[in-house]
């Protein structure tokens, strides 16, 4: 590393490209928060039953609150994303002068020696009265040189001057940043939980590392507040519903004492999750699963005695398949699935992705399956949060080499499954390469508005299942499926099964929809399945 990359390395220490998406998490996070507490309002206003009194006034405090703290999130976002847009320009300025300086700054440091060279090149020369020619190119390569040197040192001054400028420049967009969010934590200070005054002192003379630093104290501080708000907004919610309803039966300060008790324990649990998903990490495979990956052939499979070992031909076999990867997996871990379609030559010509189902029901679980009812509840009433399960998928896709490919992607399952693959449909980070989406049971309409209208879906949610009913937060008018989501309603008493939804899928749809022939061996001449099979626990 050069002198002077080093001098000027507080330029280049910023991140904007790793802050700008987290930036837009905080103005998602607003967005959010504005729903809620509009749907909170919508509960309260009009409500004049008595039982509901005490129960409205509170609500009004909250909604109040998350009036303020939406506020918060949305100038904090807004002022971290115009930092980051800022930022770019002025590391790229900062990287080509820091490169110029450092080839001018190396030029100068040879030029001495090769003009010290010419020097005694002439002296010998006018010694042993060469010919004047001889001389003249001497003298003409000195001249050079100095020349050479001259514009060196100037070059590396000018680059200089234009780090000082970026230097200035950084100075007063950070300056500006703070401000703005200092102005909204002053105006907006709505409880001592909620302060983040104390964490802005001295905010002022962070520079090249501000936006690291500060990123990293809003993400914690992001996943405790919202664990509260969010439990706050959806125990409120289900206690004036059922308070007004009961309220025609029931003894006033009966129903009121049960509702409180809901709140502390309800709440409690939403808190737990939101805390144990948005910052914890789950336990990765240390070693993948014997054989990783492992092929499995249509041929081999034809005379095999295991289902498992099969390879799936159609839509009821894929829920099959997810329906035993929850077996396997069970409350002890998380069993996920990518397998890489492949042709005769190796080639990797698609992606299909298994995502199980809620297979561990124990409010309390830390170390178990990652799909349990924290995922549950988390990717229901706060989509925008990346849980422990979606980063476990992130990671299989990682090690299966699926994120370092351009091949296509199939994301698939049944209940909690298809809500995580509806929600990973959306993500920019593969949704250009998401061409079909396969789900049984599962809420993924919310979807509808942010997905590629040129994505493949095919749900099967039998009409007795309520699951694929609970869209929750982030369904709103926007969410309409369009021509190329295919959904099927039949009636069946077993309500919500892997076996189910695999039999149903058999009779609905017998043979995959165009296009989707590359994600399954059986359908495309000379390929098979190469099975990255990995587990993932609560870390």
């Amino acid at each position: 590393m050069s002198a002077i990359s080093v001098e000027f390395e507080d330029l280049l220490l910023g991140k904007p490209d790793q802050l700008d998406p987290r930036a837009a998490d905080l103005v998602t996070a607003a967005e959010a928060i504005a729903r809620a507490t509009e749907s909170l309002r919508g509960l309260i206003d009009g409500q004049i039953s008595r039982s509901t009194d005490a129960l409205a006034e509170t609500a009004s405090e909250v909604a109040r609150s998350l009036s303020n703290a939406r506020t918060r999130y949305r100038k904090t976002g807004e002022a971290l994303q115009t930092y980051a847009a800022d930022l770019r320009p002025i590391q790229q300025d900062a990287r080509t002068a820091i490169s110029t300086a450092e080839y001018y700054d190396q030029k100068s440091a040879t030029l001495p020696n090769d003009m010290s060279l010419r020097e005694g090149d002439l002296l010998r020369a006018e010694a042993v009265e060469a010919p004047q020619h001889q001389i003249d190119e001497i003298e003409n390569d000195l001249r050079r040189l100095r020349q050479a040197q001259s514009n060196a040192s100037s070059q590396v001054q000018d680059a200089r001057q234009e780090l000082y400028r970026a230097r200035d420049r950084l100075r007063a967009i950070a300056d500006t940043a703070i401000a703005k969010i200092e102005t909204a934590i002053d105006a907006d200070s709505d409880s001592a939980y909620d302060n983040w005054n104390q964490f802005w002192e001295g905010a002022a003379g962070w520079i090249g590392d501000w936006a690291a630093s500060v990123l990293k104290g809003i993400l914690e501080f992001l996943g405790e507040l919202l664990a509260v708000l969010v439990a706050i907004v959806v125990i409120i919610l289900v206690v004036i519903i059922v308070a007004i309803v009961l309220s025609l039966i029931a003894a006033v300060i009966g129903w009121v004492a049960l509702a409180i008790l809901a709140v502390v324990i309800v709440g409690s649990l939403l808190l737990t999750f939101l805390i144990r998903d948005g910052l914890g990490t789950p336990k990765g495979p240390s070693t993948p699963k014997e054989g990783f990956p492992y092929p499995k052939r249509p041929s081999d499979a034809d005379a095999s005695d295991s289902a498992d070992d099969k390879t799936a031909q159609d839509y009821g076999d894929l829920f099959e398949e997810v329906g035993r990867q929850d077996v396997i997996g069970g409350e002890t871990a998380t069993d996920i699935r990518v397998i890489a379609i492949t042709d005769a030559a190796g080639t990797v010509i698609g992606y299909r992705v298994q995502l199980p189902s809620t297979q561990n029901w124990s409010p309390m679980n830390t170390d178990g399956a990652l799909n349990d009812l924290s995922a549950d509840a988390m990717l229901a009433l706060f989509p925008g949060l990346e849980t422990q399960y979606e980063k476990a998928v992130w990671d299989a896709l990682q090690r299966s080499g699926a994120l370092d490919s351009d091949a296509p992607i199939m994301l698939t399952g049944w209940s909690l499954g298809g809500m995580m693959a509806g929600d990973l449909a959306t993500d920019p980070r593969i949704a250009d390469r998401v061409q079909s989406v396969v789900t049984a049971g599962s809420a993924i309409d919310k979807h509808a508005g942010e997905m590629d209208p040129s994505v493949r879906v095919t749900q099967v949610n039998n009409r007795w299942d309520p699951v694929h009913t609970l869209e929750f937060v982030g369904y709103d008018r926007n969410d309409v499926p369009g021509p190329n989501w295919q959904t099927y309603h039949p009636v069946d008493i077993r309500i919500h099964n892997a076996d189910m939804y695999g039999e149903l899928a058999d009779d609905l749809v017998p043979e995959v929809r165009p296009g989707d022939e590359i994600f399954f061996a059986d359908d495309v001449q000379g390929t098979y399945e190469q099975v990255y099979e990995m587990e993932y626990s609560r870390g």
